[in-house]
């Protein structure tokens, strides 16, 4: 394994899992405004890590310092929105996201990591790095 395949097994599925439900709460508290918020809502579970106002971070991976990263330029998901609509239909698709965890929780991955062809890596060795390794 090279230098750059380390930096994403290096983030705990904890801190994995937590901003995962940070984007979640954000979603669903978007989803409540009426008629049209569940739109929103979806909308900000597709796009989250491609959102060039944020940095190409959700606002779950700002507070725990991830990135997603697109393989194998190793930049952010800002330029590639494509990407994270994949990752993002993965979660939103019920059985998907069941399959999704399970793999997460085994095998350290998302199945929807190995279908976009993304990481999630700590923020700073990604700076570290240049910002475009």
């Amino acid at each position: 394994m090279d230098d750059k395949q380390l930096l994403w097994e290096k983030v705990p599925l904890s801190e994995r899992i937590m901003a995962g439900l940070v984007d979640i709460v954000i979603a669903v508290l978007i989803s409540l405004f009426p008629k049209i918020g569940w739109m929103f809502g979806v909308i900000y579970l597709l796009a989250k890590d491609s959102l060039s106002f944020l940095n190409g971070q959700s606002f779950g991976k700002k507070i725990f310092n991830l990135r997603t990263i697109a393989l194998p330029h190793y930049a952010s998901l800002s330029g590639w929105p494509e990407k994270s609509i994949i990752r993002g239909l993965v979660q939103v698709i019920p059985v998907l996201n069941i399959i999704d965890l399970y793999y997460l929780i085994t095998k350290k991955v998302r199945i929807a990591d190995k279908w976009a062809e993304t990481r999630v890596i700590r923020n700073q060795d990604w700076e570290a790095k240049g910002s475009s390794m």
